[in-house]
């Protein structure tokens, strides 16, 4: 009896330190032949200049961390709007890169467990409060969308879409119900969204389905351009459009629209007529 509780505190533990080392574990646990992958030379800690890298950090970080299927914060900018904290580094040009939130060598978990890499033991709104924050220099058009997200990644997936409108979409709803964004006729639920003005000579009604397939709906009515010519800066979530189609909430376009709509460019992407 005493032998079978030995040997079950004894796997108790090694199950126990199993699953401390995959939290603690993250896929940037690197060795040192794996340094020219990134930079120039070995690194020498405290030497700058053996720091250099092979690349832009953006395009080394995306070798592994696609983001064509999310809306992310916008690197490699000069975040001349805010107030940069000297724990969160700008590259040597002073640009927002990768690396100003995350690094990748000694970053700290999230509270789920997750290794995120972030620079700071915090995560969600009280990690993006410390450039975004009300004083900290962001201006009052960005405020909004920068504290009430909490994210800087908003993938897509199929989850998402389980209902009529994705996820993304009943967020920005959330707000945009006259709570606390604008004052819009919405309806949740696939059909007609009013923004409450002309869109564009396309849509005099200022309205625009979201919750319906694209595709379904080119071949039904037609007047759609196909999925594989449309600009890759327009999303269809689960190839439905949603809020994030034409918008995203990092972009500095006006309406935070995902690329310019003079002379009804962004319309003129998917409409064909």
């Amino acid at each position: 009896m005493i032998k079978r509780s030995i040997l079950a505190l004894f796997l108790l533990l090694i199950v126990a330190g199993a699953a401390y080392t995959l939290l603690r574990s993250t896929a940037h646990e690197f060795t040192q032949a794996q340094c020219p992958d990134c930079h120039a030379g070995t690194p020498v800690k405290s030497k700058r200049e053996t720091l250099r890298m092979v690349a832009s950090i953006q395009y080394l970080c995306g070798r592994c961390h696609g983001e064509r299927d999310s809306l992310s914060h916008p690197v490699e900018i000069y975040p001349a709007s805010v107030t940069v904290p000297a724990d969160l580094p700008l590259s040597w040009e002073g640009k927002m890169t990768c690396s100003t939130c995350h690094d990748i060598h000694a970053g700290h978990q999230g509270f789920d467990g997750a290794a995120r890499s972030l620079r700071r033991q915090v995560t969600g709104a009280a990690f993006c409060s410390a450039c975004h924050a009300n004083g900290a220099g962001a201006r009052v058009a960005d405020q909004g969308h920068a504290e009430s997200l909490g994210k800087a990644h908003m993938k897509f997936d199929s989850e998402a879409t389980a209902g009529s409108v994705d996820r993304i979409s009943r967020a920005c709803l959330a707000c945009h119900d006259g709570s606390l964004g604008t004052a819009d006729n919405v309806q949740i639920r696939s059909g007609s969204w009013s923004h409450g003005k002309a869109l564009s000579r396309f849509d005099p009604q200022g309205s625009h389905p979201i919750g319906v397939r694209y595709v379904r709906a080119m071949m039904k009515r037609g007047g759609l351009r196909p999925v594989g010519l449309l600009n890759r800066a327009i999303k269809l979530i689960d190839g439905k459009v949603g809020c994030a189609s034409c918008h995203d909430p990092y972009s500095r376009e006006h309406n935070k629209l995902v690329m310019s709509n003079n002379g009804s460019k962004l319309c003129l992407e998917c409409h064909d007529k």
